[in-house]
């Protein structure tokens, strides 16, 4: 029964079809209550009566409202309108890839990024336990924007669950005209089936890692690796035969080539086993990728003459540019302290970092001096970390080479010496000396010598290149160099306040020492001043012209994670480390923006990464534990704070947030009181995570006396930023209890402390619903005028609260769906929940505070590392609301939720309405 224009099912107008499939027709239509297009999905009236095809529509309802990602086509809900059972999904525009394909190959530089956003999808849905089983071009959309949605989870399934045979005449599609006849739509499901799927056997991810196979086959082919003409040739194809491999485009990589190999082996133990490592390898060829080489213009004559060469040299270019040479294989150096035999204190740990800043402009190389051998290992070098000492460390650790020199005065000058050793055996593999006929010179000299080294190392580019990558260190003063080697060895023994003293003498003697400003901007965000972190950022990009190429990919990777522009952010670390593989900070930094993206599994692979190079590294390891806490994974966020040796009290902000998740309240507020005695960073941690706890438990006069105790010894400490976000969190409190005068008052007083981003939010959005508009109002246009994602993102969810406030709830719906579409947050789902229940769309509501609840680990901490549990309990009071309204059997049991958590407050003013709720 095919539905005509006009059609209405409850609240969906039909508009015009879109396609069809072996059990549902798909619409365009309108949804007149929030005034959006969507796409109606209607069970056939000839398999309505089916239990297993009723079984199967249902459960393509049920995976998809698990599955929240930006790749794959969200579900608004089920509508049963008169005894017809529809599914309500985001309607995606744009040709399917089939229909592209259909046109010829896809051109490399089109098929990448479509394939990483493919494996994207995959990832998310197999982190949630769920196996496509019907991944094929025609289940594929990309949008005009180049955005790709997968679509169709009909056949999918939890993977434990995926143990029955597929029955080929049951395959679903949503697909084009073409391929809408029986015969048509087994043929398109028979030629991406994986071997054991063909078989009959049970399947697993790896059968979507086959069929992303052939899809990424097909694109670069224009045809599918396995076809024939009826389904049993195909399917013989696909169980006997290997693809033809050379109808692969010629441009597609070598690594490409090897991926396919991998994802399209038959046998399941030697397939690709996990489809995030085929999206690590396209972003690796994505990164290759090069433009063409430009050249300019030649007058004929010289043309000619070029020409001539060319052809008489031709086969020996040819040579030298068609292979590119193989990358070198990582050397690991150990930097000994230089003997400084000239009675001047200026050399003291100060030819060091020249050295190291020196040698890693190799991107084989990663050096370590003293203090990075306190910040990368967790060792305590000694007191004297001779040339003897050095060899110790190196072989304990495992590093390649032992760096030692010397510096001497000889009359009015300096004699320098520099040799690399092998720490086992002693052997020396290099070794200069030079000298430096006043102060001035030494830097320059240095950098020289270490140009030396760098090519006995291996590295083929030439002194001159070398020198002119390393100028930021050799033209700058000495006493320069002083103060910056100080300040990082300060930094190193996590003393960031002395350190920042330190960088801004470096910068004061020479205002234009790139990296000064660079070590600044880190140190002020370990100490929590966010503003100064982001001004230094801002101000090191002045500079960059001065500073080696593997400085300038952190310098503009650290601006960008200041600013939020975190795909920029995440695109230039993943630069670095192409450029720069053992780069453990680029790793770490990469980690970081993509956790900011809640792209958590990318950020603990990442982090992982650089903790095979320093596995003994404090805070790579904080780090790896705070993304698990965030991806709800709470035993392995224990498991991992707590294995970390002498730990910081920033390093330990983890473990607190891991018993929370874990429902361990007393043990996190125990912990709390343990970081409250290890310094003013701790104690302000501390308070937050103190004031947190009263909030989550509706203990809010307690969480009003902590946060406002907090903020004032923030401020005491000159710690504004962290005050800001207590006054912010104060804010919120008062919200909750009904004060908004006084709500209104300590938004205020953040946003007079701070204009760091969380900051600006955190108190706008207590603005909106206290009432004070006009003030959201500017906040939300400064932040949605901003270029970086984040802040884009967080200026939509402030203009639809606004919308919600305002009453116009198919406004806030479209804002907030565009505004996760940016970023997909924890709270821009929050709301967008609100904003469903108050339109009385009841599914919708539902899905998003079900999402939430999902998703808690994201709510121990909504913004940037402040602890904010205290938001997840209104989840539970709104999905009773939601579920109430669906007439749900059981929904009360999210009323008694909520009474669980706070039922004992006497000051929460939701606890008589939830109650009254359940008593109904």
């Amino acid at each position: 029964m095919s539905l005509s224009a006009g059609t209405r099912l409850g609240p969906y107008e039909i508009l015009s079809a879109i396609g069809a499939g072996g059990m549902g027709e798909v619409y365009q239509s309108r949804d007149t209550k929030l005034g959006r297009d969507v796409a109606v999905k209607v069970l056939l009236p000839s398999v309505a009566n089916d239990p297993d095809r009723l079984a199967r529509f249902s459960r393509e309802a049920q995976v998809l409202a698990s599955l929240n990602h930006p790749n794959i086509a969200q579900i608004y809900g089920l509508e049963d309108s008169g005894g017809t059972l529809a599914l309500v999904m985001e309607l995606v525009e744009g040709p399917t890839l089939a229909d592209r394909i259909s046109h010829g190959p896809v051109p490399l530089s089109e098929a990448l990024p479509i394939a990483k956003q493919i494996c994207q999808a995959l990832e998310a849905a197999h982190g949630q336990g769920i196996v496509h089983r019907d991944l094929k071009p025609a289940n594929i959309k990309v949008r005009a924007d180049g955005t790709v949605k997968v679509l169709d989870f009909g056949l999918a399934k939890p993977t434990e669950a995926s143990r029955a045979s597929v029955n080929l005449a049951d395959s679903p599609t949503i697909t084009s005209p073409a391929m809408m006849t029986g015969l048509g739509m087994i043929l398109g499901t028979a030629a991406y089936m994986s071997p054991e799927q063909a078989r009959g056997k049970p399947v697993d991810k790896q059968t979507d890692i086959w069929a992303f196979g052939c899809v990424v086959f097909e694109m670069l082919a224009g045809r599918a690796p396995f076809s024939g003409e009826t389904v049993s040739d195909t399917l013989a194809k696909i169980l006997e035969r290997e693809p033809d491999w050379q109808a692969l485009a010629a441009s597609t990589p070598a690594k490409i080539r090897e991926l396919l190999r991998r994802c399209l082996q038959k046998d399941q133990r030697r397939r690709l086993q996990d489809i995030a490592a085929a999206r690590v390898e396209i972003e690796d060829a994505l990164t290759a990728q090069r433009g063409p080489r430009r050249f300019i213009a030649l007058p004929v004559a010289m043309f000619t003459v070029v020409l001539a060469l060319a052809l008489s040299a031709g086969a020996w270019w040819y040579a030298r540019t068609s292979i590119p040479p193989a990358p070198h294989e990582p050397v690991t150096v150990l930097i000994a302290d230089f003997e400084n035999n000239t009675n001047d204190a200026t050399f003291d740990h100060t030819l060091e970092p020249m050295i190291r800043l020196a040698l890693e402009g190799a991107s084989f190389i990663n050096a370590y001096d003293r203090s990075r051998i306190r910040r990368m290992f967790g060792v305590q070098p000694p007191e004297k970390l001779d040339e003897r000492a050095a060899r110790e460390v190196a072989m304990k650790q495992g590093i390649g080479f032992v760096l030692s020199g010397s510096i001497d005065r000889t009359g009015d000058g300096y004699a320098i010496s520099v040799k690399a050793a092998q720490p086992i055996t002693g052997n020396v593999s290099a070794s200069v000396k030079n000298r430096a006929s006043n102060k001035d010179e030494v830097p320059g000299v240095v950098t020289k010598m270490a140009s030396t080294i760098r090519n006995a190392l291996g590295d083929k580019a030439s002194q001159t290149d070398q020198l002119f990558a390393m100028r930021t260190i050799s033209t700058t003063s000495l006493d320069v160099i002083s103060q910056y080697a100080a300040g990082i060895e300060l930094q190193s023994k996590g003393k960031y306040e002395e350190a920042r003293g330190k960088f801004l003498k470096a910068v004061a003697l020479d205002p234009k020492f790139g990296l000064g400003y660079q070590s600044l901007s880190v140190t002020s965000r370990n100490v929590g001043k966010l503003q100064d972190a982001e001004m230094y950022a801002k101000e090191a990009l002045r500079y960059l012209d001065g500073m080696t190429e593997r400085e300038r990919f952190s310098t503009r990777g650290n601006y960008y994670w200041n600013t939020g522009d975190l795909q920029q952010c995440v695109k230039e670390y993943g630069e670095l480390i192409a450029r720069y593989a053992a780069d453990t900070v680029g790793h770490n930094q990469r980690a970081i923006c993509l956790g900011r993206l809640r792209d958590y599994r990318g950020a603990m692979e990442e982090t992982r990464k650089a903790l095979q190079v320093l596995p003994n590294h404090v805070t790579y390891r904080a780090n790896l534990a705070l993304f698990a806490a965030y991806s709800g994974d709470f035993a392995t966020a224990e498991r991992e704070v707590r294995a970390i040796q002498d730990p910081t009290a920033r390093a330990l902000q983890a473990l607190p947030l891991s018993l929370i998740g874990q429902g361990r309240f007393q043990d996190a507020a125990e912990t709390y009181r343990k970081l409250a005695t290890m310094g003013a960073s701790g104690a302000s941690l501390a308070a937050s995570g103190l004031g947190d706890l009263a909030l989550y438990d509706g203990r809010f006069s307690d969480a009003v006396q902590i946060f406002e105790q907090g903020a004032m010894e923030d401020l005491r400490t000159k710690n504004a930023d962290a005050a800001a976000l207590k006054f912010a969190a104060l804010a919120y409190v008062h919200l909750t209890r009904g004060q908004t005068v006084e709500a209104v008052a300590a938004a205020d007083r953040a946003l007079l402390n701070s204009n760091a981003l969380p900051v600006r939010f955190l108190a706008a959005r207590v603005l909106v619903e206290a009432g004070a508009v006009p003030k959201a109002q500017a906040l939300a246009a400064a932040l949605a005028s901003e270029l970086a994602t984040e802040p884009q993102a967080y200026g939509k969810i402030l203009e639809a609260d606004i919308a919600l406030k305002k009453g116009d709830v198919g406004e806030a719906v479209k804002i907030l769906t565009a505004a996760n579409g940016v970023l997909d947050t924890w709270l821009g789902h929050f709301d967008l929940g609100r904003a469903y229940l108050e339109g009385r769309a009841y599914a919708q509501a539902d899905s998003e505070f079900d999402r939430c609840l999902k998703r808690r680990g994201e709510a121990l901490s909504v913004m940037d590392e402040d602890p904010t549990y205290g938001y997840l309990p209104p989840v539970y009071y709104y999905l009773g609301l939601a579920r109430e309204g669906l007439h749900a059997a059981g929904f009360a049991d999210s009323y008694h939720e909520y009474l669980n958590i706070r039922g004992k407050s006497t000051e929460d003013p939701l606890v008589i309405e939830v109650r009254r709720h359940v008593e109904r």
